[in-house]
């Protein structure tokens, strides 16, 4: 059944004249004439009779106005609804997140946020995890993924964290290291090796796991670049520790070896308790989705 000629239908009844309901639509006389016509002929019934005045209803006219009310008033009900989604207004999140969540996590938690969230309109900033969780607390972010590099990860009052994933860390060799092609690697045999580190959280870790280990790594390279590590490590100047989450991210010439004993370091999101952003627990959600997905990547590379 046409809707826009059981809305002239509706109109004649209320203008109680075809021509007075085509002016009152903004089309000719002819045009309403025609979709009554389509109507009464779908419909197999006469709806109006012709009066010196105008027209009025037939007995099939009266019901057909009756069922033509609810029905136009579901449509345009839900052309309301449509026309709200597409004016409603865009709704602001400020993300921050360490480097090895922007490699790997953010980009498809982004894209599962705008599935569930279209109105979002996501900022995004990566840093430290101190300076990102002093930026959320003092208001200039909504949402941070931080983890606890150096070990551990301060409270803070009126920050909500939300544990997403522990991993352990693996070791990044050469190809050709004479250990590279171990299924696993005792840390103590890399005792003997330089060591290329980014900055005091992880060299921390490294630090205390060697310490386990029984001996103090020798790091003579700082590189704070994932890409620098990597091309420092390729070239023989060292080996490195790696997350698990950017094992993916290899480089050919590299491999990411498991630890018997590995370390392991924690990620959350934070978010402030109060107030919270319209998409921060959407974004939250999509960051779970997406680390379930990660952990079912090998850490061999």
């Amino acid at each position: 059944m046409d809707i826009t000629a059981l809305r002239s239908f509706r109109e004649i009844h209320r203008q109680g004249s075809i021509s007075l309901a085509a002016r009152a639509l903004d089309y000719t006389q002819s045009a309403v004439s025609r979709q009554i016509a389509g109507l009464e002929s779908s419909l197999g019934a006469t709806l109006l009779e012709r009066h010196a005045r105008g027209v009025r209803l037939t007995p099939a006219g009266e019901l057909l106005l009756t069922h033509a009310a609810v029905i136009l008033q579901r449509v345009e009900h839900a052309e309301r609804e449509v026309a709200a989604l597409h004016e409603r207004p865009a709704v602001r999140l400020r993300v921050g997140a360490v480097a090895s969540v922007s490699a790997t996590l953010l980009p498809q938690a982004l894209t599962a946020l705008a599935a569930e969230v279209p109105e979002a309109h996501v900022t995004f900033s990566e840093d430290f995890t101190p300076l990102l969780l002093a930026r959320l607390h003092d208001g200039d972010l909504d949402v941070v993924v931080v983890t606890d590099y150096p070990p551990g990860i301060s409270a803070r009052p009126g920050i909500t964290l939300t544990h997403l994933l522990e991993e352990p860390l693996a070791c990044v060799l050469p190809r050709r290291h004479p250990l590279a092609g171990r299924d696993t690697i005792d840390l103590a045999d890399l005792a003997g090796e330089t060591w290329v580190e980014d900055h005091e959280g992880a060299a921390s870790v490294l630090t205390l796991a060697c310490a386990k280990a029984g001996f103090t790594p020798r790091i003579d390279i700082h590189c704070g670049s994932w890409l620098g590590k990597q091309a420092f490590v390729a070239a023989g100047h060292g080996v490195a520790l790696t997350p698990r989450l950017l094992a993916p991210t290899l480089r050919g010439d590299v491999v990411a070896r498991p630890l018997a004993d590995p370390p392991h370091r924690n990620v959350y999101a934070a978010t402030r308790s109060r107030p919270v952003p319209h998409a921060a627990h959407p974004f939250v959600r999509a960051l779970q989705r997406t680390v379930t997905a990660h952990v079912r990547e090998p850490i061999d590379h």
